[in-house]
């Protein structure tokens, strides 16, 4: 059984309903998968500014690069799997260094629902 943890200090301070969305496939993806997954940003951070998906609660990034290359890419296709691909987008950001993560946000442009 895989169970989902939040980094400390990461916060929800607006969870719109495609984040809730993202957080049921990361939640789904644990389950499917028996992993456990720990998101590293919610609404915290400065990230790309003050329109950045994270502030408006429609992106969160999951911590990927304590796991092995394989599996990192199998929990990114689960989550992508959960979500509807012409609304959302999944990826994994600065592959291969210390602040690799997964990150997932309703896409650009999207309103969801």
């Amino acid at each position: 059984m895989g169970v989902v943890y939040v980094k400390p200090g990461v916060e929800f301070t607006v969870i719109a309903p495609g984040g809730f969305r993202i957080l049921s496939a990361i939640d789904q993806a644990a389950a499917t998968l028996g992993r456990d997954l720990t998101i590293t940003s919610g609404t915290d951070g400065t990230h790309s500014g003050p329109d950045d998906p994270h502030h408006r609660g429609e992106a969160y990034d999951v911590r990927s690069h304590d796991l092995a290359s394989n599996v990192k890419y199998e929990v990114l296709a689960t989550i992508n799997g959960f979500l509807n691909q012409d609304q959302f987008y999944g990826f994994l950001e600065a592959p291969d260094s210390d602040t690799e993560h997964i990150h997932v946000q309703v896409k650009k442009g999207t309103v969801y629902p």
